[in-house]
């Protein structure tokens, strides 16, 4: 079945090399990194950790002079809709990243949400104690792909009648192999706002950071809507929070093998992949976004510890609950491996 075929490789990727089950999130060279990329990766890593926890202090170590007028408007502008921790660690939290330039004075940055298709551009200069980001901003997934692109109100993955977990699959990939092909060219790191047509900010920031926060805003609505009980809400969630919680509990302390005898549509590879996960790796687990339809409803659970994976659970709906019938398990780095490999 073409719609899976990406996953199933995934998990080839993944069997053949354990590490890919714990690698390290998508970026520039991951086969021979230089002291240069390393050292501008963990500053970025720092930074990521900061912004979940303390973002105010994370810009004050890692943001300079304009940049932090910056940083203060994207605040502003979540603050709107969602509040600006909420909003950072939702949408840093849950981010992959590609870079270019790491060896060069000035690197470009891309942290990447699949789940509300946005992504985050930093600008990184060499300085004296470190890399520090000299310019950033938040760009919808439509205008990294293309040029000039038509925006769409839904992230890519929920557009269209699709298998959601692939449909995530593909749009990281297309997302950044984009990134990748458009900033190839170091020399692109300058004027990257070109690139992507958003030099205009005053146009920009009228016309399409409003669909930005919107798109946080609502994923965020949906996941407080699933987690915490609500008076008046719809009767179903309470049984799929039910389901989910139970869910979570087992993989996170017992392992995969109660859920797999359970999930009876998930395939074997998947089975033997998920089978040889250590549950300690699954700690910090939680709901990051959910799809529903008639008698049935996927959510996709992600830890704020590690941005390397994403796990789909689709239940089905009874007249006892919610049943568990389907698991996968997308590791992202292996996926793009795995992707980029068969074209």
């Amino acid at each position: 079945m073409r719609t899976r075929s990406i996953i199933h490789a995934t998990i080839a990727v993944s069997l053949m090399c354990g590490a890919a089950l714990t690698a390290p999130p998508l970026r520039a060279d991951p086969a021979h990194p230089t002291a240069k990329e390393v050292n501008s990766v963990v500053d970025m890593l720092r930074f990521r950790s900061g912004m979940l926890v303390n973002p105010a202090k994370s810009v004050s170590t890692y943001a300079v002079g304009s940049a932090r007028r910056q940083f203060a408007a994207i605040d502003k502008q979540m603050t709107t809709v969602s509040g600006g921790l909420a909003g950072w660690r939702y949408l840093l939290g849950t981010s992959v990243f590609t870079a270019a330039g790491l060896n060069e004075p000035r690197a470009l940055i891309v942290f990447y949400n699949p789940l509300i298709d946005t992504a985050v551009f930093t600008v990184w200069e060499a300085r004296k104690e470190g890399r520090r980001i000299v310019d950033i901003d938040w760009v919808p997934g439509d205008l990294v792909r293309q040029a000039n692109a038509a925006i769409e109100p839904r992230p890519l993955w929920l557009r269209g009648e699709v298998y959601r977990p692939q449909a995530l699959v593909d749009e990281v990939v297309a997302t950044v192999k984009a990134v990748d092909t458009r900033f190839g060219d170091t020399k692109q790191i300058a004027n990257w706002r070109d690139t992507l047509g958003i030099k205009d900010s005053r146009s920009y920031n009228k016309n399409v950071t409003p669909m930005l926060e919107t798109r946080l805003f609502e994923a965020q609505l949906r996941i407080n809507a699933l987690a915490n009980p609500a008076k008046g809400e719809d009767p179903k969630l309470a049984p799929l929070r039910t389901a989910m919680v139970a869910l979570v509990k087992t993989i996170s302390t017992e392992g995969f093998a109660k859920p797999l005898a359970e999930a009876k549509d998930t395939s074997a590879p998947m089975k033997q992949m998920l089978g040889k996960i250590n549950p300690k790796t699954m700690q910090g687990l939680g709901p990051v976004a959910f799809v529903a339809g008639d008698g049935h409803a996927t959510v996709f659970l992600a830890s704020t510890l590690t941005a390397d994976y994403i796990l789909s659970a689709r239940f089905a709906e009874r007249v006892s609950g919610y049943a568990l019938q389907q698991l996968e398990f997308i590791p992202y780095a292996a996926a793009y491996q795995a992707t980029i490999s068969q074209r």
